[in-house]
Formats: structure tokens, sequence, C-alpha cells
């Protein structure tokens, strides 16, 4: 971890945030991701992680890095000594994956590094909430949306209900915060759940875990602006910077003002 120290920032909803950048430099076969080349993975690390270090916002004050490939790590440890004026706190953590079941895609091993990853940080210890983010993406909107929440969250992910001629629902993995509290109730472990069938997809096991809090104090299925990333898909290898892709969020954003209660 570095040992260099900045200024305390104080959220303005009383929330101390650890920021959660998960990574696989050298994804398993069987995760099924189509952005699978090393090299490629890495530089995204490496482009993540100068954005979060420039953030000012509270909730990327203090950085966790988390990688379950055994990759080496030295790049972006060097760019968290190096390229960090706010001289932020960064923690990397290297936890071996367990192979994935049969059947079962990366979710399995990203919510097993998670719990792992928790169990083991230092920097956990001195906060309140976490901010799981893949840490190949950025969200450049992340702070502006929790400024906009009437408090600190307990749980704030952006669930979805596919439109006809489709069936489901599911939650965005890529990006979700909650208190220490709701993660150890409701998302620890979530990866022992997951199965062949109705709940193969991360997305869908999620949904399952988080829809019953609906309506409890401090749960918001739904982020209140849109928080598009920018970078790569790793599951079909596509940029989310394409003209379908921004129709998409263009149609998403204006559901939110117009149709709240519609979850695209």
């Amino acid at each position: 971890m570095s040992t260099a120290s900045i200024s305390e920032i104080h959220s303005p909803h009383a929330a101390t945030w650890l920021l959660i950048m998960t990574a696989t430099i050298q994804p398993s076969p069987r995760a099924g991701v189509l952005r699978a080349d090393p090299a490629l993975r890495l530089a995204d690390y490496q482009r993540a992680l100068r954005f979060w270090l420039g953030q000012t916002h509270p909730c990327a004050a203090r950085i966790l890095f988390l990688e379950n490939s055994g990759s080496d790590l030295s790049s972006l440890q060097a760019i968290a000594q190096h390229e960090n004026p706010a001289r932020k706190l960064v923690e990397f953590l290297s936890i071996p994956a367990s192979p994935i079941p049969e059947g079962f895609n990366y979710g399995y091993s990203e919510m097993e590094l998670l719990d792992a990853g928790l169990d083991r940080s230092e920097l956990r210890r001195d906060t309140t909430h976490i901010i799981k983010t893949t840490g190949r993406l950025i969200f450049p909107a992340l702070g502006h949306a929790l400024d906009l929440l009437p408090a600190a969250p307990e749980l704030l992910i952006d669930c979805r209900r596919f439109p006809w001629p489709r069936r489901g629902a599911d939650a965005r993995v890529q990006l979700f915060a909650c208190s220490h509290a709701y993660y150890q109730s409701h998302l620890r472990g979530t990866h022992r759940a997951m199965n062949t069938t109705d709940l193969r997809l991360l997305e869908q096991l999620l949904y399952s875990r988080v829809i019953p809090t609906l309506g409890q104090p401090g749960v918001f299925l739904r982020f209140p602006c849109n928080i598009d990333p920018v970078g790569y898909s790793g599951f079909k290898a596509r940029s989310y910077q394409t003209v379908g892709q921004r129709f998409d969020q263009a149609i998403r954003a204006l559901l939110r003002h117009i149709a709240p209660s519609c979850w695209y």
C-alpha cells in the first residue's frame, strides 16, 4: 500500500468511501470475455487508475486495487506512486482466484475477489462505504450522482427490467455503492449462490439479492442520473461510446425524468 497521505476530505453525507477497482489482467478461458488480451486489459486498468487518482470528489479519496490472476502490478504501483498529485492512499492486493466452475462466468471470480479483498484490506478499516467499479472502466458522473442523493446510501445500484419481447431483470454490476453493513448482510458470499440456470449471470444474481430490500431506508435501486461507463466492454470487447450505445444512454436518461418508475 502506498504510504503517502492525503488531507481528509469530508463527504457532505458523512460517508467515508473506499473505491474498489476489481481487476483480472489475464482472464481464464472460462470467464467468457472477448476483451481478453492481457496487454489491452492492463492498458485499460492504467488509464482508469490515472482517472481516479485525478478525481477530487471524496468518493475516490481512497483506492483499493484488487487483482486475481497473479499478474505483475508494478506498472500500476508506479502510477500510484508517481502520478498521484493528491497523494491519495492506494492499496494493491493480489488474490489468486479459484477455478471458475463449469457453466459459470467471470462473475463468480469477481464476487469471490471482492469478499477476499475486503477481508484483507487495511483501508477498509477506516471507511464506512465501498464503491465497487469494474477496474477497466471510468465513470465520470459518479461524484455528481452521489451528490444528488439525500443521504449516504445503504445501497446504490442500477436495476432494470427488460421490455418486451425480452424477459427478466438484472442489476448493473460494473458500478455500485453500499455501506459495509449492507454488503455484509446481503452481498457477501454471493458467488456461492450462482448456478447454471436462472442465476447464471452475476447481473441476475445480484438483482435477486437486492430486490427484496427495495423500499428500505437508504436503498436506491436506480442512480439519480445516468452513470455511463467510458471504456470497452469485457464481455463483447465493444466500446461504450458507439452510436448505438449513446442512443441507448440517451433513452435511459430521458426515461429517468419522464418515467422514473420504468427501470430501463
